[in-house]
């Protein structure tokens, strides 16, 4: 893509703007940008970013009067620091961590990869717990396609993802 101010370069800095609801993108090179002050040193941590996904919406007000009785952390401290105080902290603050996780990836599932072969004497173990795992997300997705349907009224198609979810069901393991 061609820089939009001089025509001639590789546009490397491509920027969006909401300016009275309307999306503006511009598209510049680096030399156009530096010379139309367009701020290039980014002066923003992962803590910054975090913190304000945080910040935005929360629905939990008990996250910041909850402490944990090990190390005193309390969640305000932990949109602060963007560090837990110890592993106690995951339980305590379980509620509030799950909500943070499903704003920032739309899921607190992971659906992402599953470790390939591992040089392990168990691997028919690793190989079974994989392909477990594989038939949750699946379960897990058609339960979500499932809730879809009944509220897009489709009960054809929700009959039929209701009929796939008890095969799923029950090619699963047994929990005990």
């Amino acid at each position: 893509m061609t820089c939009e101010k001089c025509k001639k370069d590789h546009a490397t800095y491509h920027l969006t703007a909401i300016e009275n609801g309307q999306k503006k993108e511009t598209h510049l090179c680096e030399g156009c940008a530096r010379n139309s002050g367009v701020g290039l040193n980014f002066n923003f941590s992962l803590s910054d970013i975090l913190g304000s996904v945080t910040e935005s919406k929360s629905k939990t007000k008990g996250g910041s009067k909850t402490k944990c009785p090990e190390c005193g952390m309390t969640f305000t401290e932990f949109k602060k620091q963007m560090r837990l105080g110890c592993a106690n902290d995951y339980e305590i603050f379980e509620k509030e961590l799950n909500e943070l996780v499903t704003r920032i990836h739309g899921s607190n599932q992971h659906v992402g990869k599953v470790p390939g072969k591992a040089e392990d004497p168990d691997r028919k173990a690793i190989e079974a717990a994989k392909l477990v795992k594989e038939k949750e997300n699946r379960l897990a997705q058609l339960k979500k396609e499932l809730d879809a349907a009944v509220v897009a009224e489709n009960y054809e198609k929700a009959a039929k993802l209701r009929d796939e979810i008890k095969t799923a069901e029950n090619e699963l393991p047994k929990k005990t």
